[in-house]
């Protein structure tokens, strides 16, 4: 199975991530997995942008899966933890919104989940953390209110039976020139071994796609080389229906 994820879905990033849909689409995409964010950065929320949700409903009726991407997509408070703090410092430029203190509180995410559905009308299931960074124990409390799951940057893991799928993210990076050829070359490497990796154990193979990477034409052809390879030999399905389908 093919799991494709377009994250940071916004206002300010609609005109992007819906170029990104359409690209996914053409490449072998039918349905992929919609990451959205309610209150982008504090100041853009969903509520008030009848253009992104009617986007949004409009993917949904086609097949698409909306999942909570963070609240903010920003980290108000520094970490506790000292490992947390070192891993958001590498990781992303200041938005490991999950890993700030008190974040994972179970009342703001359930609240935020009810919100998300209104708005969407449509079933949130699952969870992703802005940057895949997450601190420890954050499934257990995903799986008290109610998602059914959430995915880092190595595994998916389903929250009703708590099964984990080890399957790497093949993603991109266009903050500076050199984690963007990297992450082409990475792209290049992982795709067949974990194209192998998903005949053998019967795992998702998964790719994301930001709104920075239409910045780059040799991301969006590697993205592109990427998406149609895996999608001539895995079905797309949204990461719901993957799951359903272990």
């Amino acid at each position: 199975m093919l799991v494709v994820t377009i994250h940071d879905v916004a206002p300010p990033h609609l005109a992007a991530v819906a170029e990104l849909r359409a690209r996914a689409r053409a490449w072998g995409a039918t349905a992929v997995t919609l990451l959205a964010v309610p209150d982008y950065h504090g100041i853009a929320p969903l509520a008030e942008s009848p253009e992104t949700l009617a986007w949004l409903r409009a993917c949904v009726d086609d097949g698409d899966e909306v999942a909570l991407h963070g609240i903010r997509h920003i980290q108000d408070l520094p970490a506790r933890r000292y490992r947390d703090r070192v891993r958001a410092a590498l990781f992303t430029a200041g938005e490991g919104e999950m890993l700030g203190d008190g974040a994972a509180d179970p009342v703001a995410l359930g609240a935020a989940r009810v919100a998300l559905e209104r708005m969407t009308n449509t079933r949130i299931d699952g969870f992703v953390a802005p940057a895949w960074l997450e601190p420890a124990g954050l499934g257990s409390v995903l799986a008290r209110i109610g998602f059914r799951w959430h995915e880092t940057g190595a595994m998916i893991e389903s929250l009703p039976d708590r099964a984990r799928s080890f399957a790497p993210v093949i993603g991109f990076a266009t903050r500076s020139a050199w984690r963007e050829r990297a992450a082409r070359a990475w792209a290049a490497l992982l795709t067949p071994a974990i194209d192998r990796w998903a005949l053998i154990a019967g795992a998702p193979v998964r790719v994301a796609l930001h709104p920075a990477d239409l910045s780059s034409a040799a991301v969006m052809a590697s993205a592109e080389r990427v998406i149609r390879r895996l999608a001539e030999r895995w079905p797309a399905l949204t990461t719901t229906a993957a799951l359903a389908a272990r």
